[in-house]
């Protein structure tokens, strides 16, 4: 194929339905010049599996329906989900890190592990989809597929958790190119600073990145789909709506939401918790007390404070698009006496006192539209309102936008079944097209080995002899694999025996 005719197909990929919407810094020909010699396409399994599941997306769309999953753990788990009638799989760093660790000391969801354990699992599962779909075809064949397992679609398309993407620009195409490779539908990337979740509180709480560091990562792992021509459906999360920190104040997108102290008689945070030992609980105390003295105002509110509406009017008018630096410089240039200091509210760790909340979901989606297919906020729990507004927000700005919603936490224990049967099927109808718990199998596999060893324990095979007649009623798939799978097996070593 020579340079004009790839330029040519590249051209149609970047003006395509499903491409045309990406704000690009680059061209077509940055492009050409940066893939490999060959067709446009280099993943095709990848690229087919995104198909699908755009096909499903803009169907839900569309209708009003959703798509729910939850993270497979394993390829057992991914196997059922599949023969359940699930349309989606969900691949979790959370779950990774509980039971993937190169090193195999497995601890919190920090994403502290190397770049190609969430790919390796989704290669794992994809491989696995795909010997069972071998099975199916041979089993077919030789007349031994059961009629329950007809028709089913073994090659569900798989969701991945990119996380903060691993590093630098060229960290995260890597990353980017091995999920690819292991034939993933979606991946998404979220705007925390890698490693520094919540898992206490106070300054320990969750940690962004401005939204133009967020919207490079996006933009390298963009470009890195379209080096391979992959359709991959990108997802841009924020974790916004739980965040008390952050990272730099450069950006202007985030100036309404950054924090400034209105006291500076007091000293600043960081002095203030010096030789403290406090950690958790104690810490956020203890910057609570500091907080109620500093009278913590954004700069806008600051500056409205201190000036006439008229004043106010002017200067907000001409510090649009300023960060919060150059717009207090404009404030002291307008002869405004303004007191607002963002630095004395940065904590040991250098961070910046961010208000974090759905309205800072809101502006970051926005913000991260046009680098995405699909914006997602991490619900620190289930809100009805906040859910309702974001949608309304968020499709106010981009209309059609593919929206999806985590059911990550919450407690529902006061509810009723019917009440909680209800919410996925709610929000769907909301605008909300995908959606997920990440962590349901993990934890309902934990609940059944629980059952299952405190049962074998007691009553030795009796708990195994009833499970598996139990499973051969239901036809559980794991429960005949050795003779399923010897089939495919067979007809190979049969074939290689045959006289030529």
């Amino acid at each position: 194929m020579s340079d004009l005719e790839q330029i040519g197909e590249l051209t149609q990929f970047f003006q395509s339905s499903e491409q045309a919407h990406f704000a690009r810094s680059w061209t077509v020909d940055d492009v050409e010049r940066l893939r490999n010699p060959g067709p446009t396409e280099e993943y095709p399994l990848s690229n087919r599996q995104a198909r699908k599941l755009r096909k499903a997306l803009d169907s839900n769309s569309r209708n009003g329906s959703t798509s729910f999953t939850y993270g497979a753990a394993d390829p057992i788990m991914a196997h059922e989900m599949g023969e359940a009638g699930f349309d989606t799989l969900y691949v979790s760093g959370a779950n990774a890190t509980l039971a993937d660790v190169p090193t195999f000391d497995c601890g919190g969801d920090l994403a502290d592990y190397t770049y190609d354990t969430l790919p390796r699992k989704v290669k794992q599962l994809v491989q696995n989809q795909l010997h069972w779909a071998r099975v199916d075809k041979v089993r077919t064949h030789i007349g031994n597929l059961k009629g329950s397992k007809k028709g089913i679609d073994r090659l569900v398309p798989i969701i991945a958790d990119g996380d903060s993407g691993h590093g630098n620009s060229t960290a995260t195409m890597k990353m980017v190119k091995l999920f690819l490779d292991a034939g993933v539908a979606a991946i998404h990337l979220d705007d925390l600073l890698s490693g520094e979740k919540n898992f206490s509180a106070g300054s320990l709480t969750h940690v962004v990145v401005p939204v133009s560091e967020h919207i490079r990562r996006l933009s390298a792992a963009k470009l890195q789909l379209d080096i391979c021509g992959s359709h991959v459906v990108l997802v841009g999360r924020t974790d916004s709506e739980s965040a008390s920190r952050i990272t730099s104040t450069i950006d202007a997108r985030d100036r309404p939401f950054i924090l400034g102290r209105t006291n500076v008689d007091i000293p600043s945070l960081n002095q203030f918790l010096q030789g403290s030992k406090t950690t958790g609980v104690s810490r956020l105390q203890e910057e609570g007390e500091w907080e109620l003295q500093a009278y913590l105002k954004t700069l806008d509110e600051a500056v409205k404070g201190s000036c006439t509406p008229d004043e106010f009017k002017e200067w907000t008018s001409k510090s649009v698009n300023l960060n919060v630096s150059d717009a207090l410089l404009l404030a002291t240039k307008m002869n405004m006496s303004v007191i607002w200091d963002a630095e004395g509210c940065r904590n040991e760790r250098g961070w910046y006192r961010y208000n974090g909340g759905i309205e800072a979901a809101i502006s970051r989606s926005i913000a991260y539209a046009a680098h995405s297919d699909m914006v997602w906020s991490c619900a620190p729990g289930y809100k009805r309102d906040s859910v309702v507004r974001y949608e309304k927000e968020v499709h106010r700005a981009v209309p059609g936008k593919w929206l999806g919603y985590n059911w990550s936490f919450g407690d529902f224990s006061k509810d009723t079944d019917d009440n909680i049967a209800k919410l996925v099927r709610d929000v769907g109808s909301l605008g909300y097209v995908w959606q997920f718990n990440p962590q349901a199998g993990f934890y309902a596999q934990g609940i059944a080995m629980h059952d299952f060893a405190k049962a074998v324990y007691k009553d030795h095979m009796v708990p195994y002899v009833r499970s598996i007649q139990d499973g051969e009623k239901k036809e559980v798939s794991v429960i005949d694999w050795y003779e399923e799978a010897g089939d495919l097996v067979d007809y190979m070593t049969d074939i290689v025996s045959l006289n030529p």
